[in-house]
Formats: structure tokens, sequence, C-alpha cells
């Protein structure tokens, strides 16, 4: 298992600045291996294949699209977890007013899209307005936006609905990746594989082949000043394993890990590069009672003969909370461990893991079988028959039968649905509510932990769409949240979250398996990767040589 290269970790976790956020000027910052020279490509190996450039249509976090879209647009905002403050990007500054409903954002001067049309407070308002009407991945971003302002050209005044103290981590994740609407306008449907003159970010686009390969080239009017790289490629090499041997290889300078064996793998190779914990990755998610929308006639025999959009009301036994605590108890996360992850995941049901800076010692439900069967019991009792549906895809293609074989032992009759395309997956619960059990994900950051926590928990969600898929109703959750992202101090954010633990550890909306990391691996050969928010990397700065 030789490699040919020596490795080593950065161990830089991210933290968020609360009170009185740091707005520092961007300084360049990087591993140690700091280098003048200029030229040449570097090709990142990404966790899932670029299916659109359009930030409106994918999520744009590390794991799906970040790097790529950083790359063409860049960011307003950055998140730099070594003093763990916001900085500026293609912002002059962010400040907020004395509550933190009110946010002012001035842009750099003289910044231009790569067809020369001014990067201007029209052009944000533009952007932010598109997650809006498009309902992105990202919407709940924007959503506190109330108002939108331009006094001037660099100027936009934002104001909120409610005290938001972390609101610059929107401005660093995908709103903040700004399109020229020009582009947009001309490309129409096409925009998303093919963004020509649509950015301001350090490259401009070149060839994009969706699911195989994205290049790009040196932006030569970057507004940052000369950019080391000709260009940088982004492919999909295949799942975690194939993705790490290629890093061994040397076939990429840079590779995207979530997978435990291969980040396991890495370690015990002295692998350098970043890593940003997580909680709450994978997830088992509930059902807490959510009204079944119809769609094409599905989920039969229920929808048959209704109109698209007709709403049922929903028949899962998980809506009642015992039966949803009987699922948490059955749950053998050691055993999930060796199954699904080949002994090498991070298993944790807490909330908020252990690793996390927020954790207050507020510890998730435990697996206790006994309980289980006593908690099944006590449904049937009452009139529930036992059967419950459990439903996962082909990216844990263990997953569904080793959680069927947990619950079968605590006394359910499990139908599984199972090895099904992971859109299909995400439909069954984001869409059409057609669900009891499912693999899910969370992935909660110590960057801005209020980011999941509004979009997974707040109750306005329920009725309005754009996040909390479970479908879970908790007044005091609720309050937790505004309090949380109102506060002035950490040890409010830290009391805020706690609140949501307990909550969450006593009704259980969903079940916590996992807290895993997010790895970017970086060659030696490598220099002055910038890191930013949701495990996105910065390549603006970087060099080769």
């Amino acid at each position: 298992m030789a490699t040919g290269r020596k490795y080593k970790w950065n161990g830089a976790s991210a933290r968020v600045a609360v009170a009185g956020l740091l707005l520092a000027t961007v300084a360049a910052c990087g591993d140690d291996n700091e280098t003048n020279e200029t030229g040449g490509t570097i090709t990142m190996a990404t966790w899932s294949a670029t299916q659109s450039l359009d930030p409106v249509q994918v999520a744009g976090t590390g794991n799906s699209g970040g790097a790529e879209l950083a790359a063409l647009y860049d960011t307003i905002m950055r998140y730099d977890p070594a003093s763990g403050a916001f900085e500026p990007q293609t912002a002059e500054s962010l400040t907020p007013n004395d509550d933190f409903t009110q946010w002012t954002l001035t842009l750099r001067s003289g910044i231009t899209f790569s067809d020369g049309a001014p990067y201007d407070s029209a052009a944000v308002v533009a952007n932010l307005q598109r997650h809006t009407e498009a309902r992105s991945n990202a919407s709940s971003l924007v959503a506190p936006i109330t108002d939108y302002a331009t006094p001037d050209d660099l100027t936009v005044v934002f104001t909120l609905a409610f005290p938001w103290n972390n609101f610059p981590f929107a401005l660093a994740g995908t709103p903040g990746m700004v399109v020229n609407p020009a582009a947009v306008a001309a490309q129409g449907d096409a925009f998303g594989t093919n963004p020509q003159d649509a950015g301001a970010g350090p490259f401009v686009f070149d060839e994009f082949r969706p699911d195989e390969s994205l290049t790009l080239t040196r932006n030569p009017d970057y507004w940052g000043g000369e950019v080391p790289l000709d260009g940088v490629r982004f492919i999909h090499a295949g799942d975690g394993p194939q993705t790490y041997e290629a890093f061994r290889a040397g076939s990429v300078d840079l590779a995207f890990l979530r997978d435990a064996g291969a980040i396991a793998d890495a370690e015990a190779d002295g692998a350098e590069g970043i890593r940003v914990q997580y909680s709450a990755n994978d997830t088992l998610i509930m059902n807490n009672g959510f009204p079944i929308t119809c769609q094409e006639g599905e989920p039969a025999p229920r929808c048959e003969d209704q109109p698209d959009g007709t709403e049922l009301e929903s028949t899962a036994p998980t809506a009642d909370k015992r039966v949803r605590q009987a699922v948490a108890a059955a749950i053998d996360l050691e055993t999930l461990k060796q199954r699904v992850y080949g002994g090498a995941g991070f298993m944790s049901s807490a909330l908020i893991s252990e690793d996390s800076r927020w954790y207050d010692g507020v510890e998730g439900p435990a697996y206790d079988i006994e309980r289980a069967r006593d908690l099944v019991e006590q449904a049937k009792a009452d009139g529930w028959d036992g059967r419950i549906r459990v439903s996962c895809h082909t990216g844990l293609p263990t997953w569904g039968t080793a959680v069927q074989g947990m619950l079968e032992a605590a006394g359910m009759q499990v139908d599984l649905t199972d090895q099904q395309e992971i859109a299909a997956n995400t439909s069954a619960v984001i869409v059409r509510k057609d669900f009891d059990l499912a693999c899910f994900g969370s992935s909660i950051s110590d960057a801005e932990p209020f980011f999941a926590l509004n979009r997974d928990f707040n109750s306005t969600y329920v009725t309005t769409g754009g996040g909390n898929f479970s479908g879970y109703v908790n007044p005091t959750v609720d309050e937790a949240i505004a309090a949380g992202r109102g506060a002035g101090s950490e040890a409010e954010v830290k009391a805020a979250i706690s609140t949501i633990a307990r909550a969450y550890a006593e009704d259980v909306p969903f079940l916590a398996l996992t807290a895993q990391p997010e790895v970017v691996l970086i060659s030696d050969e490598v220099g002055d990767v910038l890191q930013s928010v949701n495990t996105v990397v910065l390549l603006g700065r970087a060099t080769r040589g």
C-alpha cells in the first residue's frame, strides 16, 4: 500500500463567533507548505457527481457542488475556522444593528462578472430572490429576509423577520454565490449546464460534462488579483474507497471524503487535509404525522383518482410517540456500525455529538431492547397492528435489512422498500411524505448549528414547506430556536441548543445515527487552500508546486 507521498492532518475545526461578529479583511491562509509558485492545474475528486452549476438547483455544500460553485461565482462572505469568524470576500463589510434584525452589506467596488457587467447590489438581491422563487435547498437561509433596500449600487440593507446573530452564514453559503442576472436570462433553462459569463469568481467556465467532469480556467480579471493556478478540474472518482485510492495514487490533488472506512484509512496513512466535524449526519427519520401529498395517483391505493396536491390524513404509526421511542430503543448502533459502516462508523444517537463545541452533556436515546418491546406492546394494546414501513436507497445498501432485523426483534412487522434510487427515497420523504421510517440525514455544523436545527425542527415548515421533513411540532423547541438565533453570548446559544437536544431525546422526531466528519484531503504539492462553511474549499489562492 505504497503512496509515494507523506500526508498529515490539519485539525482546524469550525467555530462561530456569536456576539460582536469579527468581520475582518480577507487574508490568505492555508497549509504549512506556503509557496509563491504560479501556473499549473489541480484536480479535485468530489463526493457526489456534479449535475448542475446553478446555485438554486444544487445544495452547494462541500459534498454537493460547493467547491465548484465557489470557484465560478465566489462568495460574499467566508468563514475562517482559525479565527472563528466570518470575513468579507466580495463584501467590503457586513454589519448588524444592535438586535441583529438588520444587516448592512457593502460590496467591494470595481468587481465585475466575467462579461464586464457590474457585480452590484441589484445582482445580489436578484440572486437571493431566485432562491426564494425556486424554493432552493438554501431557501430557508433567505426566508428570514423580509425586506431588501439598495440605497446605492454597492449597498444592500437586509431587514429580517427575527434576530439572527449569525446571518453572515447565509452569505458565505449558496445564497452568497452571486450569479450574473444577464447570463441567467440569456441561457434560460440551459444555464445550469452552460453558465457562460455568469460568475465573478477566480475561474471561468470552460467545459462541463454533467455527472462526469467540470473544467475551469483562470479568470484574468479576478477582483482579488492574479489567480495562481491556470485552471481547476473537478471529477467524480466513485465511492469513498475509490476516491481515496485515486488520491493515494496521485491521480487527483484534492479528495472529498465522507465514507468512514476511507477516512479511517486516510488517518492511518497520516493524510493531510481539512477535517470538519458534524453532528447527526446519517439519521433515521420518522413521520410524526405529516398528511400524505398525492402525486400522479401515488401513493396507491389512497391517492388513486385524487388530483395532484391532494392532502390525506397520515396513517403513519410513528405519529405515536411511543412507537418512535420504541424504534429508537430497538436500534443498536454498534451492530449498525458493523453491518452498515464496515466497523469504521462514527456512531452517536445524540443530537449534538460529544466532539461538538455545543455539546452540553445531553445524550441521545439509548439502545434498550426490553424497553422497545414494552413500548410496542403498549401501542398494540391501543390498536396498532405492529406493521411499520422502512425505506432506504442504494447509497446505504445494507441499512434497510439491518434496521429491519432490529425492529422485528422488538416485535414489529417490517415492510421494507430497499435498494431504490436516492432520489426516490428523498421524494417519498420530502415531496409525497409517504413514509413511516426512512434513511435520511441532517448534518449539524458547529459553524452555524441553527441552520440545520431551524430547518429540521421549526414547526412553521410543516405548513409552508422548505424543511421539517418529519412533521415535528413542539412550541418549546420553536422558542429555543428563536432564542438561540438572537442570543448575544455563546452561553445563551448553548443553553438554547441544549433545550432542543433534550426535547429531541424525549420526543424522537428522528434518530441520529452518526457523527460523521467530512474531510478534504490535500496533496503536499498544493498550497493555500481556504476553508469556508459546509466543508466548502476556496481555490482562488491555491498554488501548485
